[in-house]
């Protein structure tokens, strides 16, 4: 008896195994793990991961140098770690990777809606193999995070309006998450709509279900007054200036080293997201991809994927011809003006800066689209409903960060899980023509999938490997203000300055003066900013080092040199 027991344990465990899932889930654990290692060795990799783990401290009540406005959910979920006595920067890493791998299963969950388990098993390691991703996986951003929570909240959208309603109670509540881990997921609202107006006929249906629609009004409200309290919490004055900034564009940030008003800066550095050369490059091509080189492998991918997508038109028009929706009569030439009609109007909405007409044009052009293309069909047509929503999804957060006059890499992982569905689906449309050209290939197509997937994944790994560095300079300032705290034991009754404040508000937990020496035009007018703001010591990370008058430097670390103001 007990030897069929174990038989059978070790029957599912085998069977369990060879499922994608769980193959894709032991890689992904792997790699975070490795990616952990490699990012507590080199540190804080940017700016906003100090002002994050500045407000997990504030939230832990260990701290009152917080950023108020910014997204709570990551600062919070990390001070509850902090709160149990482990305060490390190594924390908001550990968190980040954990939902990274979370985001992984759900966007292989997402495409299993419309590939086999083969082809999304492909699509989710080439998602984690592309350079942008890699890089910010485990970095404490919450670019990822939002995204994560972006993916189970579409996932369970289509999964609801498609097998079991019940999952629809969980669209609200990953939302609202969604929100309050990075503001600007809200534009995932425009797939939803979508997604939701090709399938109206079955959200009649649900909303019928007394229980249903009850259970969603309760949770409805129960959820606005827990996001109504977090936003109440923060900066209401800055939080509402940057939103209203955004939304009309009248910050131009010329000044801002991330300004660049190129409106199609992320689809010309596209080959670059795809892949980038192994030889030629270092961590900061890793982390903003755009600076780097494509490789072979970005070209091969992009030629293959665009060929895919075109031939998929074509077999859509061809579908819609023999559907009588293509013929030249009065009402498809209507049809046809509308869309052309709107298509201009986004390109004109989109190049005047007008953010909120130009998400609501997108909207109505895909769905418009999409109804055209069914003409004729009452039934809803899963396929293309997915494959336009997923262009919305690509659209929305295209035109929002096109617009937007501040431009990074790392902005590009809003756009990612759609970009590999599109990877995907003209990988797959490729290898569709190909089979009946080439003998065998219907049997063999599953491992061309897997195989494409590991060359992306291995290609990536090692350029994240070879070009890691063994440090970054963040880590010259925490060994900076370490040596401080014994070089001045009473160093918090002094006024600290430094171009990299929070790092500095980081690691002495102390209110730091921003002091940069780059809005200034001379070294004496800064010194004067010091002295006027009395600042005793200064962190400089730059290189060479100013002569400030009046200030010494007492020691250095790497990149950062401590000054000390002279005594007068």
């Amino acid at each position: 008896m007990d030897q069929a027991k174990n038989g059978s344990f070790f029957y599912k465990l085998h069977g369990l195994l060879h499922q994608p899932l769980t193959i894709l889930i032991l890689l992904t654990g792997l790699l975070v793990g490795y990616f952990l290692k490699v990012q507590m060795r080199i540190g804080v990799p940017y700016w906003d991961v100090f002002n994050y783990l500045n407000n997990a401290l504030h939230f832990a009540n260990m701290g009152n140098n917080g950023v108020n406005h910014l997204p709570p959910l990551i600062p919070a979920l990390t001070s509850i770690i902090f709160r149990m006595g482990y305060i490390s920067e190594d924390v908001i890493f550990i968190i980040t990777g954990l939902i990274f791998i979370l985001g992984v299963i759900g966007l292989y969950l997402l495409l299993n809606e419309r590939f086999d388990t083969t082809k999304s098993l492909a699509g989710s390691l080439i998602f984690i193999s592309l350079p942008v991703i890699m890089a910010w996986a485990v970095s404490g951003g919450i670019d990822l995070p939002g995204v994560v929570f972006s993916i189970w909240t579409i996932y369970f959208l289509v999964i609801g309006l498609n097998k079991n309603s019940k999952f629809l109670f969980f669209v609200l509540p990953l939302l609202i998450i969604a929100l309050l881990t990075r503001y600007t997921t809200g534009l995932v609202i425009i797939p939803m709509i979508f997604y939701i107006l090709v399938n109206l006929n079955k959200f009649k249906d649900i909303l019928h279900m007394k229980k249903i629609i009850l259970g969603i009004l309760i949770e409805c409200g129960f959820l606005l007054i827990i996001f109504a309290y977090s936003i109440l919490q923060l900066d209401t004055n800055a939080l509402f200036g940057l939103f209203f900034d955004i939304v009309t564009s009248s910050s131009s940030g010329v000044e801002d080293v991330a300004y660049n008003p190129n409106f199609l800066y992320f689809l010309q550095n596209s080959l670059n997201y795809i892949s980038l050369g192994p030889v030629h490059g270092n961590y900061r091509h890793l982390l903003n991809p755009s600076q780097g080189i494509p490789s072979l492998l970005a070209y091969i991918i992009a030629a293959i994927g665009v060929m895919g997508i075109f031939s998929y038109i074509y077999r859509v028009l061809i579908n819609a011809k023999e559907n009588n929706t293509s013929r030249v009569n009065l009402a498809n030439l209507g049809k046809t003006t509308l869309l052309l009609v709107l298509f201009i109007s986004l390109v004109l909405s989109f190049y005047n800066k007008s953010l909120i007409l130009s998400e609501i044009i997108l909207l109505a052009l895909i769905y418009f689209l999409y109804r055209f293309m069914i003409s004729g069909r009452f039934e809803v047509d899963n396929k293309l409903a997915l494959d336009l929503m997923f262009l919305s999804w690509f659209g929305a957060y295209f035109i929002f960060h096109g617009i937007l006059p501040f431009k990074v890499d790392r902005y590009f992982t809003t756009m990612a899980p759609a970009f590999t569905y599109f990877i995907v689906l003209g990988l797959s449309q490729f290898i569709e023509e190909l089979k009946p050209r080439i003998k065998g290939l219907d049997s063999k197509s599953g491992w061309i999938y897997i195989i494409v997937a590991l060359i992306c994944l291995s290609l990536t790994t090692i350029t994240y490997t070879g070009h890691t560095y063994k440090k970054t300079f963040t880590v010259d300032i925490s060994n900076t203000c370490e040596w401080i705290k014994g070089y001045d034991p009473n160093y918090s009754s002094k006024v600290i300055g430094s171009d990299y404040p929070n790092a500095v508000t980081w690691y002495l937990n102390q209110k730091t003066t921003g002091a940069y020496l780059k809005n200034y035009n001379n070294e004496d007018e800064f010194v004067d900013y010091l002295l006027k703001n009395r600042v005793y010591y200064y962190f400089d990370s730059n290189r060479p080092h100013p002569n400030l008058k009046g200030y010494s430097i007492i020691k250095t670390f790497g990149v950062v040199a401590l000054y000390q103001k002279d005594s007068p």
